[in-house]
This record gives structure tokens, sequence and C-alpha cells, in this order.
């Protein structure tokens, strides 16, 4: 059944899609890399206290000056944050906005092919607006199944996949829309500082 959801969605994606302008790689420091996973790992369980983006999860959108708010990309910048030598080394925009890391990427970043990596941001964009969904991918596997950490979702296969009630591992493909207007908008990517030669020249204006 999931090859053939698999073969489905990727004969879609060929024919709609661009891959190699779907995922952006940027430079990051080795060390917040590790750093930051780990610290986002150790997130996963944490759940709101009244389903309403309270309790436990309120740390992250501390950082921002707001409470109660969507916080999927408030996470991700977060356990960079917390893990940083200085601001400087945090390599996504400091944004609550789900496809700030992307736009940022697609604009200061490198275009490589559409292929997941762990670290990788999977981010998604709700359809006619600015908002959507981001997740950390942390396992990688075949036909463009991964497994990820994400805030704001839920803890099953039903349930609101980006107003959901804590930080949870979930299981994703890089092809399939979270919902009818949830769609994927690309990959993020990072590159260790130093190891950058073999992208000069492709730096996108």
């Amino acid at each position: 059944m999931r090859l053939l959801l698999t073969i489905l969605l990727l004969t879609i994606f060929a024919t709609y899609g661009n891959w190699s302008q779907l995922k952006y790689e940027i430079k990051c420091e080795p060390y917040l890399i590790q750093l930051s996973y780990d610290s986002l790992l150790a997130q996963v369980g944490i759940k709101e206290a009244s389903g309403h983006n309270d309790g436990a999860v309120q740390k992250y959108q501390n950082l921002f000056g707001v409470s109660r708010q969507p916080y999927c990309q408030m996470l991700q910048y977060w356990c960079f944050s917390v893990n940083a030598k200085q601001k400087s080394d945090i390599p996504i925009p400091k944004s609550a906005l789900a496809i700030s890391s992307y736009n940022y990427a697609k604009k200061k970043g490198y275009a490589v092919s559409y292929e997941p990596a762990i670290h990788d941001l999977l981010v998604y964009q709700n359809s006619g607006d600015i908002t959507g969904h981001v997740e950390r991918i942390i396992e990688t596997g075949e036909l463009g199944w991964v497994t990820v950490i994400a805030g704001n979702t839920s803890n099953g296969k039903t349930g609101n996949q980006r107003e959901g009630n804590g930080v949870y591992k979930r299981e994703r493909n890089i092809y399939h829309p979270l919902s009818r207007i949830l769609l994927i908008k690309g990959l993020v990517g990072f590159i260790p500082i130093g190891n950058t030669a073999e992208k000069q020249g492709c730096n996108v204006k």
C-alpha cells in the first residue's frame, strides 16, 4: 500500500513539481547542527497544558515575546538559540513564521537537488496565505519517507497536524502534503561551515 501511494505521489510531483528549486542549503556552524538536534530530541513528548499553545511550550515563545501562539518554527529556532555561542551562529532567521527559514535559504543559500537529509527542515505552506508548518528530519528512508520531530502537532495519524498539542516524532513523505491546503514548500538543509568549497558559484541571489 505504501509503495502504491509513493508511486502516485512521485508521479504527481514529477508532473507538477520542480525538484531542483525545492531545496536550499545554508551554512551552519558544525557544533550547532548537532547540539540543536540534541535539544530538539529532548523536547519530544512535551505537551501543552490546555491545548492552547500554553504550558511547557511557552519557553519556545518567550524568545519572541509572545504567548499562546503556534510554535512549530519557534521550537526549531529555540533549539539553535539555546546552544549558540553567539547569535550570529544561528543559521535561521528569528521569525515565528513557519516558512521564514525556507524564504531565507532561497534568498541566501544554495539550490540543490530535492533529496532529504538528516537535519533538513521540511517546510509546508498553507495555500493562499503565508502561514504554514515546519519540522526537522531526523531519519531518512526509501521513496521519500522520513521521520521528523515537530512542534504544534499531534501524536497520531489523526488529529490536527499543524495545531496539535505538543512536540512529537512523526512519519512523513517529502512528496505528500499534510492536507488539501497545507502544501509542501520545500526543504532547508544545513552545510557545516568549512565544507562549502564544492558549493562555490551556486549561491542563489
